[in-house]
Protein backbone atom coordinates (compact mmCIF):
# COMPACT_ATOMS: atom_id res chain seq x y z
CA UNK A 1 0.00 0.00 0.00
CA UNK A 2 1.25 3.50 -0.77
CA UNK A 3 2.39 5.75 2.04
CA UNK A 4 -0.15 7.72 4.04
CA UNK A 5 1.11 11.14 2.93
CA UNK A 6 0.77 10.30 -0.78
CA UNK A 7 -2.68 8.83 -0.22
CA UNK A 8 -3.85 11.97 1.59
CA UNK A 9 -2.50 14.14 -1.23
CA UNK A 10 -4.33 12.08 -3.86
CA UNK A 11 -7.58 12.11 -1.89
CA UNK A 12 -7.39 15.88 -1.50
CA UNK A 13 -6.79 16.29 -5.22
CA UNK A 14 -9.31 13.87 -6.69
CA UNK A 15 -11.99 12.72 -4.23
CA UNK A 16 -12.05 14.66 -0.97
CA UNK A 17 -14.87 13.85 1.43
CA UNK A 18 -18.09 15.51 0.27
CA UNK A 19 -17.01 15.79 -3.35
CA UNK A 20 -19.34 14.47 -6.06
CA UNK A 21 -16.87 11.74 -7.00
CA UNK A 22 -16.51 10.60 -3.38
CA UNK A 23 -20.28 10.51 -2.96
CA UNK A 24 -20.53 8.47 -6.15
CA UNK A 25 -17.90 6.06 -4.88
CA UNK A 26 -19.87 5.58 -1.67
CA UNK A 27 -23.01 4.79 -3.70
CA UNK A 28 -21.07 2.13 -5.60
CA UNK A 29 -19.68 0.78 -2.33
CA UNK A 30 -23.27 0.28 -1.13
CA UNK A 31 -24.06 -1.74 -4.26
CA UNK A 32 -20.89 -3.80 -3.82
CA UNK A 33 -21.75 -4.56 -0.20
CA UNK A 34 -25.22 -5.67 -1.28
CA UNK A 35 -23.80 -8.04 -3.90
CA UNK A 36 -21.26 -9.34 -1.39
CA UNK A 37 -24.03 -10.15 1.09
CA UNK A 38 -26.05 -12.00 -1.58
CA UNK A 39 -22.98 -13.99 -2.64
CA UNK A 40 -22.05 -14.94 0.90
CA UNK A 41 -25.60 -15.97 1.78
CA UNK A 42 -25.88 -18.20 -1.29
CA UNK A 43 -22.29 -19.50 -1.36
CA UNK A 44 -21.40 -17.80 -4.64
CA UNK A 45 -17.71 -17.15 -5.32
CA UNK A 46 -16.62 -13.76 -6.66
CA UNK A 47 -13.57 -11.55 -6.33
CA UNK A 48 -12.67 -7.89 -6.72
CA UNK A 49 -10.94 -7.26 -10.02
CA UNK A 50 -9.30 -4.69 -12.30
CA UNK A 51 -9.02 -1.18 -10.88
CA UNK A 52 -11.12 -2.11 -7.86
CA UNK A 53 -8.58 -4.73 -6.81
CA UNK A 54 -5.68 -2.36 -7.54
CA UNK A 55 -7.42 0.21 -5.36
CA UNK A 56 -7.76 -2.28 -2.51
CA UNK A 57 -4.11 -3.34 -2.72
CA UNK A 58 -2.58 0.10 -3.34
CA UNK A 59 -4.99 2.54 -1.64
CA UNK A 60 -7.02 0.43 0.77
CA UNK A 61 -10.15 1.40 -1.17
CA UNK A 62 -11.05 3.23 -4.34
CA UNK A 63 -8.31 4.53 -6.57
CA UNK A 64 -8.93 8.23 -5.79
CA UNK A 65 -9.94 9.11 -9.36
CA UNK A 66 -11.83 5.88 -10.12
CA UNK A 67 -15.55 5.95 -10.86
CA UNK A 68 -16.46 2.30 -11.32
CA UNK A 69 -16.36 -1.05 -9.48
CA UNK A 70 -15.53 -4.41 -11.07
CA UNK A 71 -15.96 -7.95 -9.79
CA UNK A 72 -15.39 -11.26 -11.55
CA UNK A 73 -16.64 -14.81 -11.12
CA UNK A 74 -16.84 -18.09 -12.97
CA UNK A 75 -19.70 -18.32 -15.45
CA UNK A 76 -21.53 -20.93 -13.37
CA UNK A 77 -21.53 -18.60 -10.34
CA UNK A 78 -22.48 -15.69 -12.58
CA UNK A 79 -25.59 -17.49 -13.81
CA UNK A 80 -26.65 -18.24 -10.24
CA UNK A 81 -26.10 -14.64 -9.14
CA UNK A 82 -28.01 -13.19 -12.10
CA UNK A 83 -30.91 -15.54 -11.36
CA UNK A 84 -31.00 -14.27 -7.78
CA UNK A 85 -30.65 -10.58 -8.65
CA UNK A 86 -33.50 -10.96 -11.15
CA UNK A 87 -35.81 -11.29 -8.14
CA UNK A 88 -36.94 -7.89 -6.75
CA UNK A 89 -36.90 -9.20 -3.20
CA UNK A 90 -33.18 -9.96 -3.55
CA UNK A 91 -32.10 -7.08 -5.80
CA UNK A 92 -33.78 -4.62 -3.42
CA UNK A 93 -33.86 -1.12 -4.83
CA UNK A 94 -31.17 -1.90 -7.39
CA UNK A 95 -31.82 -2.57 -11.08
CA UNK A 96 -30.16 -5.43 -12.93
CA UNK A 97 -29.05 -4.88 -16.51
CA UNK A 98 -27.98 -7.73 -18.80
CA UNK A 99 -28.36 -8.43 -22.49
CA UNK A 100 -31.43 -10.39 -21.46
CA UNK A 101 -33.14 -7.47 -19.70
CA UNK A 102 -32.13 -4.73 -22.15
CA UNK A 103 -31.85 -5.42 -25.89
CA UNK A 104 -29.61 -2.36 -26.25
CA UNK A 105 -27.10 -3.72 -23.74
CA UNK A 106 -24.90 -5.78 -26.03
CA UNK A 107 -22.37 -7.12 -23.55
CA UNK A 108 -22.18 -10.61 -21.97
CA UNK A 109 -21.71 -9.28 -18.43
CA UNK A 110 -24.10 -7.51 -16.05
CA UNK A 111 -24.44 -4.14 -14.37
CA UNK A 112 -26.31 -3.58 -11.11
CA UNK A 113 -27.57 0.00 -11.07
CA UNK A 114 -28.66 2.45 -8.39
CA UNK A 115 -31.80 4.09 -9.88
CA UNK A 116 -31.45 7.12 -7.59
CA UNK A 117 -28.55 8.38 -9.66
CA UNK A 118 -27.53 9.00 -13.24
CA UNK A 119 -24.18 8.64 -14.95
CA UNK A 120 -23.44 9.59 -18.54
CA UNK A 121 -20.32 7.87 -19.82
CA UNK A 122 -17.80 10.01 -21.66
CA UNK A 123 -17.88 7.71 -24.73
CA UNK A 124 -21.63 8.17 -25.18
CA UNK A 125 -21.98 4.45 -25.93
CA UNK A 126 -24.44 4.04 -23.04
CA UNK A 127 -26.98 6.39 -24.63
CA UNK A 128 -29.43 3.67 -25.64
CA UNK A 129 -29.33 1.65 -22.43
CA UNK A 130 -32.36 1.35 -20.19
CA UNK A 131 -30.63 2.14 -16.88
CA UNK A 132 -27.89 4.73 -16.46
CA UNK A 133 -27.43 5.00 -12.70
CA UNK A 134 -24.30 4.35 -10.63
CA UNK A 135 -23.38 0.71 -11.10
CA UNK A 136 -20.96 -2.08 -10.51
CA UNK A 137 -19.82 -4.41 -13.32
CA UNK A 138 -20.17 -8.18 -12.83
CA UNK A 139 -17.97 -10.11 -15.26
CA UNK A 140 -18.30 -13.86 -15.99
CA UNK A 141 -15.10 -15.73 -16.84
CA UNK A 142 -14.97 -18.76 -19.12
CA UNK A 143 -12.19 -21.17 -20.22
CA UNK A 144 -10.23 -19.58 -23.05
CA UNK A 145 -7.04 -20.81 -24.65
CA UNK A 146 -6.78 -18.34 -27.53
CA UNK A 147 -6.07 -14.65 -27.13
CA UNK A 148 -6.44 -14.19 -30.90
CA UNK A 149 -9.96 -15.60 -30.97
CA UNK A 150 -10.91 -13.51 -27.96
CA UNK A 151 -9.64 -10.33 -29.62
CA UNK A 152 -11.63 -11.20 -32.74
CA UNK A 153 -14.80 -11.27 -30.64
CA UNK A 154 -13.85 -7.93 -29.09
CA UNK A 155 -13.44 -6.31 -32.50
CA UNK A 156 -16.84 -7.62 -33.58
CA UNK A 157 -18.37 -6.19 -30.40
CA UNK A 158 -16.79 -2.80 -31.03
CA UNK A 159 -18.29 -2.68 -34.51
CA UNK A 160 -21.68 -3.79 -33.19
CA UNK A 161 -21.80 -1.14 -30.45
CA UNK A 162 -20.73 1.71 -32.73
CA UNK A 163 -23.25 0.73 -35.39
CA UNK A 164 -26.03 0.50 -32.79
CA UNK A 165 -25.31 4.09 -31.70
CA UNK A 166 -25.00 5.42 -35.28
CA UNK A 167 -28.13 3.70 -36.59
CA UNK A 168 -30.35 3.95 -33.53
CA UNK A 169 -33.39 4.66 -35.74
CA UNK A 170 -32.81 1.64 -37.98
CA UNK A 171 -33.80 -1.10 -35.58
CA UNK A 172 -34.09 -3.83 -38.21
CA UNK A 173 -30.43 -3.48 -39.20
CA UNK A 174 -29.28 -3.78 -35.62
CA UNK A 175 -31.60 -6.75 -35.04
CA UNK A 176 -30.12 -8.64 -37.98
CA UNK A 177 -26.56 -7.97 -36.80
CA UNK A 178 -27.39 -8.98 -33.24
CA UNK A 179 -28.90 -12.26 -34.42
CA UNK A 180 -25.88 -13.12 -36.56
CA UNK A 181 -23.34 -12.22 -33.87
CA UNK A 182 -25.06 -13.39 -30.69
CA UNK A 183 -26.65 -16.57 -32.06
CA UNK A 184 -23.79 -17.69 -34.31
CA UNK A 185 -20.46 -15.85 -34.32
CA UNK A 186 -19.91 -15.32 -30.59
CA UNK A 187 -20.98 -18.86 -29.56
CA UNK A 188 -18.63 -20.35 -32.17
CA UNK A 189 -15.73 -18.23 -30.92
CA UNK A 190 -16.45 -19.27 -27.33
CA UNK A 191 -16.64 -22.94 -28.35
CA UNK A 192 -13.37 -22.88 -30.28
CA UNK A 193 -11.62 -20.81 -27.61
CA UNK A 194 -12.47 -23.39 -24.97
CA UNK A 195 -10.23 -26.02 -26.55
CA UNK A 196 -6.88 -26.57 -24.82
CA UNK A 197 -7.69 -23.82 -22.34
CA UNK A 198 -6.10 -25.63 -19.39
CA UNK A 199 -6.44 -23.39 -16.34
CA UNK A 200 -6.71 -20.21 -18.40
CA UNK A 201 -9.74 -17.96 -18.05
CA UNK A 202 -10.85 -14.81 -19.85
CA UNK A 203 -13.87 -12.54 -19.80
CA UNK A 204 -16.70 -14.18 -21.68
CA UNK A 205 -16.71 -13.42 -25.41
CA UNK A 206 -17.52 -10.82 -26.69
CA UNK A 207 -15.29 -8.68 -24.54
CA UNK A 208 -12.81 -5.85 -24.93
CA UNK A 209 -10.51 -7.40 -22.31
CA UNK A 210 -8.44 -10.31 -23.70
CA UNK A 211 -5.99 -10.68 -20.78
CA UNK A 212 -5.95 -14.19 -19.34
CA UNK A 213 -6.33 -15.19 -15.71
CA UNK A 214 -5.01 -18.41 -14.15
CA UNK A 215 -7.24 -20.46 -11.89
CA UNK A 216 -4.37 -21.23 -9.52
CA UNK A 217 -3.80 -17.49 -8.98
CA UNK A 218 -7.46 -17.08 -8.04
CA UNK A 219 -8.48 -20.12 -6.00
CA UNK A 220 -8.89 -20.70 -3.13
CA UNK A 221 -10.17 -17.15 -2.64
CA UNK A 222 -8.78 -14.85 0.01
CA UNK A 223 -10.16 -11.61 1.43
CA UNK A 224 -8.97 -8.01 1.19
CA UNK A 225 -9.94 -4.76 2.87
CA UNK A 226 -11.67 -2.18 0.68
CA UNK A 227 -12.95 1.07 2.22
CA UNK A 228 -12.97 -0.56 5.66
CA UNK A 229 -14.93 -3.66 4.64
CA UNK A 230 -13.73 -7.14 3.75
CA UNK A 231 -14.42 -8.49 0.27
CA UNK A 232 -13.35 -11.57 -1.67
CA UNK A 233 -10.06 -11.43 -3.58
CA UNK A 234 -7.85 -13.81 -5.58
CA UNK A 235 -5.71 -16.24 -3.61
CA UNK A 236 -2.54 -14.47 -4.78
CA UNK A 237 -3.55 -10.86 -5.36
CA UNK A 238 0.00 -9.69 -6.04
CA UNK A 239 0.69 -12.29 -8.74
CA UNK A 240 -2.78 -11.83 -10.22
CA UNK A 241 -2.32 -8.06 -10.58
CA UNK A 242 1.30 -8.23 -11.78
CA UNK A 243 0.35 -10.57 -14.63
CA UNK A 244 -2.39 -8.20 -15.72
CA UNK A 245 -0.80 -4.79 -15.11
CA UNK A 246 2.91 -5.21 -14.36
CA UNK A 247 3.99 -2.81 -11.62
CA UNK A 248 0.50 -1.98 -10.41
CA UNK A 249 1.86 -0.18 -7.34
CA UNK A 250 3.33 2.56 -9.54
CA UNK A 251 1.07 5.57 -9.86
CA UNK A 252 0.24 6.66 -13.44
CA UNK A 253 1.28 10.04 -14.77
CA UNK A 254 -1.35 12.66 -14.02
CA UNK A 255 -1.92 13.35 -17.75
CA UNK A 256 -2.88 9.70 -18.25
CA UNK A 257 -5.62 9.71 -15.62
CA UNK A 258 -9.12 9.57 -17.09
CA UNK A 259 -12.58 9.00 -15.66
CA UNK A 260 -15.40 7.11 -17.38
CA UNK A 261 -18.22 9.52 -16.60
CA UNK A 262 -18.81 12.93 -18.14
CA UNK A 263 -21.84 13.75 -15.97
CA UNK A 264 -23.04 12.44 -12.58
CA UNK A 265 -26.32 13.16 -10.80
CA UNK A 266 -27.12 11.80 -7.34
CA UNK A 267 -30.55 11.91 -5.72
CA UNK A 268 -32.58 10.48 -2.84
CA UNK A 269 -35.33 9.59 -5.31
CA UNK A 270 -35.52 7.50 -8.44
CA UNK A 271 -34.36 9.38 -11.53
CA UNK A 272 -36.36 8.55 -14.64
Amino acid sequence: MIDKETQQMLRARYNPDGSLLRQTQMRMLEILRHVDSVCREHDISYWLSSGTLIGAARHGGFIPWDDDVDIEMLESDYERLISLLSKPEIAGRYKLCTNGTDRNFLFPYAKLHDPCSRIEEATGLDALQRYRGCFIDIFPLTPSGSRRLHRMGGKMLGTEVKMAVRTRNSGWRNSIMQCVLHLAAYPVIRFLGGFCSGNRLRHKVPSYFPAERKKNDIFPLSEISFEGFMFKAPADTDTYLKKLYGDYMKLPDSDKIHVHASKIILSDNIIE
